[in-house]
């Protein structure tokens, strides 16, 4: 099922922020799956998300690795965290992925205008899905640079 090995992969911290519980399930697991050391906290929408950033402000290298935002959220939509998130000095450097069911083109150009690294549109089919978390997530540990938190 997996053509990498997933032994040794570098862990990283994970904030999903997503308002459907089956697709958090998901998500969550799929980064498990390819690599057991992820730890992945979930939030429940974008006032959530930035109320965890907060208490964390002073302990920057508590702060996640990366940022799982859907855009479609309760209190503080995604696009609203994801410019908040973008113009704080202390967050900015954060890799923020929106992964969301939207294809809309100008929700995509809005994400990237405000500062989104990548965005992912969620397949319907539940393997492929899987398929495009693990993708995902193999990209951030095996390709990308992160900046250190330290």
């Amino acid at each position: 099922m997996n053509e990498f090995s997933t032994e040794n992969m570098k862990a990283l911290t994970i904030l999903l922020a997503e308002d459907n519980e089956d697709h958090a399930e998901l998500i969550i697991e799929s980064l498990r799956d390819f690599n057991v050391g992820n730890e992945v906290i979930h939030v429940a929408d974008g006032q959530a998300l930035i109320d965890y950033l907060a208490e964390l402000r002073d302990a920057p290298d508590r702060l996640p690795d990366l940022i799982l935002l859907d855009l479609k959220m309760p209190r503080l939509d995604g696009k609203g965290a994801l410019r908040i998130i973008k113009e704080d000095e202390v967050y900015r450097t954060i890799p923020v992925l929106v992964v969301t069911t939207s294809g809309n083109q100008v929700e995509i150009e809005e994400c990237y205008k405000f500062g989104a690294n990548s965005y992912i549109t969620k397949p319907l089919k539940f393997d492929d899905f899987h398929r495009k978390i693990r993708d995902l997530n193999l990209y951030w540990v095996i390709t990308s640079e992160l900046p250190s938190r330290e």
